[in-house]
């Protein structure tokens, strides 16, 4: 209950004209009721740009992939691709919990590569994190049995995320009013290149870096690219290396 004091002291107070300052504050107090009233008042999902956002899953995508069980030879290390993450955003304004119908048709979901694949996850909004969703994908791993290759319930999620050859990712999580029986949901797409499939098993076991390419490094337990860059500098440095041996061979005859 409030203070009849206050209240009372309030009718000994001259009436004023309102300034412009006391306008604009009752026009934000106006603003902040409407925000409470409409639910824009809760926390704002995380643009797909949003450089936390992005280190965020694409470093949980890294953590899951390089710890494996069996462990893995051949994984992929993954990095963040923009046009992926926009190809989700796109696909999630939809506010369907179907598959993006355009992931196999040639430069509709990726100007570079085909067989673009797909994890989605839907919830209420206030329940999202990226940690949430991605982890549930790979909690389906108890679907699936390595040895066999089979899975029992769905486990199509989990092969996708620890898919050997992917290693671009790209997320976005999108609001909805509804998806299904969920009010005020929010839908979260992942979209990977090259996609996985349920053909074989999703990766070579073995020795952690084993079956790495020669071109690659061992980074967090996965297979990096060496930059294309350091690959030119390297090679320049094995010529001009060659030629430093080729002339003191000739030298010393």
């Amino acid at each position: 209950m409030e203070a009849p004091g206050i209240f009372a002291r309030d009718w000994y107070v001259p009436s004023l004209p309102p300034t412009r300052a006391c306008v604009s504050k009752l026009w934000l107090c106006e603003l902040w009721l409407l925000l409470l009233a409409s639910g824009l008042s809760k926390k704002f999902l995380p643009h797909e740009e949003d450089v936390r956002f992005i280190n965020e899953y694409v470093n949980l995508h890294n953590e899951l992939r390089g710890n494996v069980t069996p462990t893995g030879a051949n994984l992929r290390f993954m990095t963040w691709d923009v046009a992926l993450s926009r190809t989700a955003r796109a696909w999630g304004k939809k506010c369907v919990f179907k598959r993006n119908t355009h992931l196999e048709e040639e430069k509709m979901a990726h100007p570079k590569f085909n067989g673009i694949g797909e994890n989605m996850w839907v919830g209420p909004e206030n329940e999202f994190t990226a940690s949430i969703a991605i982890r549930s994908w790979y909690a389906e791993r108890k679907n699936y049995n390595f040895e066999n290759d089979h899975c029992s319930g769905n486990c199509s999620n989990y092969i996708q995320l620890v898919w050997d050859n992917s290693y671009k990712v790209g997320c976005a999580v999108t609001p909805c009013s509804k998806i299904g029986d969920i009010k005020h949901a929010a839908i979260f797409i992942c979209n990977y290149a090259p996609g996985g499939t349920l053909t074989r098993r999703p990766y070579k076991p073995g020795v952690i870096c084993s079956l790495c390419s020669k071109y690659d490094r061992c980074t967090d337990f996965l297979c990096s690219k060496i930059k294309k860059i350091n690959m030119k500098k390297h090679n320049a440095y094995d010529h001009k290396k060659n030629e430093v041996l080729n002339t003191s061979f000739s030298l010393s005859h």
